[in-house]
């Protein structure tokens, strides 16, 4: 049994999950650390974010989506991002497929730690655009919603 790493097109493959597996990871550290500020440079000029609770089409709506919710003041969050699955379509197409936990409040941490506001299913479309990877449309569902969730993106107060 052969320890090399993979050559040629499952190499290439391996490449690319690992840099959409980061442009995955990249978009949720920025709505976590960052508020959304610059979230949409994330997507294509023409992207699509679809929530249950809101769907934002083209960058500059993107911009107003994270900017209303930075409106209601401080908040923590945190996405955590497992079983990432990526289909490769060719070069320059790649659907990443994943669960997304949430854990959010309103406030300044620390927060006391609580269930997780949310559990979602997202399916994210990237193209490669130059040398990024950018998002094109990318879609959660919510799965499993806390009770006591405030978050005005899936739509339960």
């Amino acid at each position: 049994m052969s320890s090399d790493p993979p050559h040629g097109p499952a190499a290439a493959e391996s490449n690319r999950h690992t840099e959409i597996a980061q442009a995955v990871y990249r978009s949720w550290w920025n709505v976590d650390r960052a508020a959304g500020i610059g979230s949409e440079l994330l997507y294509t000029e023409d992207g699509v974010c679809v929530m249950p609770a809101l769907t934002m089409t083209g960058r500059d709506e993107i911009v107003r989506g994270y900017a209303a919710r930075q409106a209601h003041g401080p908040r923590l969050s945190r996405h955590l991002v497992s079983n990432l699955v990526t289909d490769h379509h060719d070069d320059a197409r790649v659907t990443a497929t994943y669960a997304l936990t949430l854990f959010a409040r309103n406030g300044i941490a620390p927060l006391e730690l609580g269930s997780p506001s949310a559990i979602c299913d997202v399916v994210d479309d990237f193209v490669r655009t130059g040398g990024d990877w950018l998002i094109r449309r990318r879609v959660l569902e919510a799965v499993f919603v806390a009770q006591e969730n405030d978050s005005v993106l899936l739509g339960r107060k």
